[in-house]
């Protein structure tokens, strides 16, 4: 038979399963807060989300009743090492949700930026290989015309050549990461290494134009003979890139 102060006693009890449901809540949250912030400044950027705007909506709604069921706790249990022992428990588990978050949004936020900077570069190498190559191609073989385009190609080049010094170093690192791809990844430094080849058979190029930029006739033959034409051989041995 249920006695009358059964009901009371039941009541009474200290509301420790909502204060430990609304810390989760919280905890989720804010781990979540967390790995979005580490993501975004891993990859250079900090950006609000709506997803990180729900999150901290939610995390004010767990936070806000949090305060008074403690006070409710602290009414109905005069055990306060079992008080101290829910509290030191709960700053634990905040700690772990939170700096474990942060943790893995840092480490996909890095993995997020390097890849999007080899997208870039890699784009970037097609787009100026391209526009070198139909620069080349597309002009007079006269050595005053050949002049006047390795002029105007030379900040392309000086581009390109910063770009594939980058990629350079960006690919061993995504072969590192994505063994799967490693073929593909290959394939693409093998070209890059190539493309430095070239390059500074290219610049070297430029550098003789510019000195006979302003010589006679028989003196831009003379050192066209003797200086530009080993140059391109010397680029004519390697494969031309594939863009």
């Amino acid at each position: 038979m249920r006695e009358p102060g059964d009901s009371i006693a039941r009541s009474a009890n200290p509301p420790y399963a909502i204060f430990v449901s609304l810390s989760l809540g919280l905890f989720l949250c804010l781990s979540l807060l967390a790995f979005n912030a580490a993501d975004d400044l891993a990859r250079g950027y900090l950006r609000i989300s709506a997803v990180a705007i729900t999150a901290a909506v939610l995390a004010i709604g767990f936070m806000v009743p949090m305060p008074s069921i403690w006070s409710r706790i602290e009414n109905r249990d005069p055990n306060y090492p079992v008080q101290q022992r829910v509290l030191v428990l709960s700053i634990i588990f905040l700690l772990l949700f939170v700096v474990t978050s942060a943790i893995v949004g840092r480490a996909i936020g890095i993995t997020g930026r390097e890849t999007g900077q080899l997208l870039a570069d890699s784009d970037q190498r097609r787009i100026l290989g391209t526009a070198i190559a139909r620069a080349r191609s597309s002009t007079p073989s006269s050595i005053e015309s050949q002049i006047a385009m390795y002029k105007e190609i030379g900040p392309e080049v000086e581009r390109f050549d910063a770009v594939l010094h980058r990629l350079e170093i960006e690919l061993p690192i995504y072969d590192e990461k994505f063994p799967s791809r490693h073929n593909n990844t290959f394939t693409t430094l093998r070209w890059v290494k190539t493309d430095l080849k070239r390059n500074e058979f290219l610049k070297q190029q430029i550098q003789v134009a510019a000195n006979i930029e302003f010589a006679d006739g028989a003196t831009q033959e003379k050192v066209w003979k003797e200086q530009m034409q080993p140059l391109l051989d010397g680029e004519a041995e390697y494969v031309p890139s594939k863009y």
